[in-house]
């Protein structure tokens, strides 16, 4: 009941501000008031945030959220200039103790500013709650499907492996060369954190821990192993492995479920991706 009465507070306040920002615009068409610089600039970003599409994508992206980008660019603008309250996710908490015990069974420590955790979604569908402990008190069914997440683990084939860096963040500026950016004159900065990254014989291995929804379609598929392509790129960027000996995976812990990339792209065709989806928009 008091989650419940929190959420209709919060959906009464944005309705008031909403009607009280209607009340003025009405009043302004009427001629009944003259709107200060400040107000009118206001009310010109409203218009903007509505319009959604004349809205400027953002400097810094998410890798988790390009495939948003490709697949609905304006769509996926409008969902950031005009946000819906949201309620907590429990899969999203249980995500994140899952994340948390698998950096810490590493014995690695998390590498990587993290001056974008609020951008940072652990499982495709559901936002970021507050990241706690793995071993943070939590309800008992909390409890109990992190231990059927650990045990399914444990039995895959990192189970047994020590990986070579654990949360680490590597930004980069997404272009095919040093002169190509946007329509709006900018370079992108994708965002990208490795959940894991290993070394299995000659080969560098990232692999991503997914605790939500499997993809069901191979078109998701495709889409979300973009993610791990930005961060095959990325890895070659920092570390200068060449992309043809970066694998990747992404690993679905509930359904026990491995989807690799053999797929390698180039930088270009990323960049061309985003342009084609920004242009179309």
């Amino acid at each position: 009941m008091r989650h419940s009465g929190g959420r209709s507070t919060r959906w009464g306040h944005g309705e008031a501000v909403t009607a009280a920002a209607s009340t003025v615009e009405a009043a302004v068409r009427a001629g009944a008031a003259e709107p200060t610089i400040e107000l009118s600039r206001l009310l010109a970003e409203r218009a903007a945030r509505q319009r959604g599409t004349d809205a400027e994508a953002p400097t810094r992206v998410p890798a988790s959220r390009f495939k948003d980008y490709v697949t609905d660019f304006a769509g996926t603008l409008s969902s950031i200039v005009r946000p819906m309250p949201e309620r907590p996710y429990r899969q999203t908490r249980l995500g994140t103790l899952f994340h948390a015990w698998v950096e810490q069974r590493s014995e690695l420590v998390g590498v990587g500013s993290r001056i974008d955790e609020a951008l940072w979604e652990v499982d495709e569908d559901v936002s970021p709650d507050p990241a706690p402990r793995a071993d943070a008190p939590g309800t008992s069914a909390d409890a109990a499907d992190l231990a059927v997440l650990q045990a399914t683990f444990e039995r895959s084939e990192w189970g047994g492996l020590k990986p070579i860096a654990v949360e680490i963040e590597i930004d980069f500026a997404l272009r095919a060369d040093a002169d190509k950016t946007d329509d709006e004159g900018r370079a992108h900065i994708v965002i990208c954190k490795l959940d894991a990254v290993y070394r299995r014989a000659d080969r560098i291995e990232i692999v991503d821990w997914k605790t939500g929804r499997a993809p069901r379609t191979e078109k998701e598929r495709d889409e979300r192993m973009l993610q791990l392509a930005l961060y095959r790129l990325a890895y070659h960027r920092r570390f200068g492995v060449p992309l043809d000996e970066i694998d990747v995976a992404l690993y679905y812990v509930a359904d026990d479920l491995i989807i690799r990339g053999d797929r390698v792209y180039s930088e270009e065709e990323l960049f061309q991706r985003w342009s084609a989806a920004r242009a179309a928009r």
